[in-house]
């Protein structure tokens, strides 16, 4: 399998992975709160459907395909309106939205990787080829999947394979994420250190842009741990000591990294 299939294939597999957290839910862990703040089980899996709604239309426009007849959103504020209703569907309506927009968003994004890669998108985050398309979709699918586990009533191991790619893609993609950063302008620097394999990066944010660079160095806060507990950190699903991980430096600054890098 090449890499470009073994990515494709990933992609699958973590939709599938958090098909399987959304068909967890019992009746009424769908009122029940996530680790996705101030939302329950219903508005995860509403927003992430009507996220893959979104990204097959944005594709579908890039590649400059008809897209009459299907139903789709328009844009992003459409997006939001179809967010707001599906969030008061029944659950087997939402479980069925879910899956048949998951399935229909993997196919565009697989045949899209497959046949132009180099293909632009406009997403939230900006302007991105195909590849990009496809971490971010999959690593909505492992966050959201994650984050439906206190609704679900126990913990769902994430995929193996997930973690040690995983990182690293995560790290690449925080600078896409400053942009809608209210530190905007400013400048910090984060060293994440994994202490369960090999990586090490920095995050340097100054005069509007951020970068991600690998490698040791010095930075404004350094967060060393286990590869999982550093990927929950940045994504903001709870706090350092929560997940095995260290702080040194600016305790501030460490708690404030998702303004920084703010969703998803």
């Amino acid at each position: 399998m090449t890499e470009v299939e073994q990515k494709v294939s990933r992609l699958a597999e973590a939709a599938n992975w958090y098909l399987k957290a959304v068909d967890a839910l019992s009746q009424d862990g769908w009122t029940k709160p996530t680790l996705c703040e101030a939302w329950n089980a219903t508005t995860v899996v509403a927003h992430v459907a009507t996220g893959d709604q979104l990204f097959r239309a944005l594709i579908l426009d890039a590649a400059g395909t008809d897209r009459a007849g299907e139903d789709l959103p328009v844009d992003f504020a459409d997006r939001q309106r179809r967010f707001q209703a599906l969030s008061t569907a029944e659950p087997s309506k939402l479980k069925q939205t879910a899956h048949k927009a998951s399935e229909q968003a993997v196919a565009a994004i697989v045949e899209a990787v497959q046949k132009t890669p180099e293909m632009l998108v406009t997403v939230p985050y900006g302007t991105v080829p195909m590849p990009v398309v496809r971490g971010l979709r999959l690593n909505e699918y492992i966050i959201h999947g994650h984050d439906l586990t206190p609704a679900i009533g126990r913990s769902i191991q994430t995929p193996s394979w997930f973690i040690d790619r995983g990182l690293g893609d995560s790290i690449n993609l925080m600078p896409r994420l400053h942009q809608r950063s209210s530190h905007k302008g400013k400048s910090a620097s984060f060293h994440i250190h994994r202490t369960d394999g090999e990586g090490e990066w920095i995050l340097r944010a100054d005069g509007g842009q951020a970068v991600a660079e690998s490698g040791h160095g010095k930075a404004d806060i350094a967060m060393r741990g286990p590869a999982e507990g550093l990927y929950w950190v940045i994504m903001g699903r709870g706090k350092p000591e929560q997940h095995g991980v260290e702080v040194h430096g600016d305790p501030s600054l460490a708690s404030a990294f998702k303004e920084w890098f703010p969703g998803p």
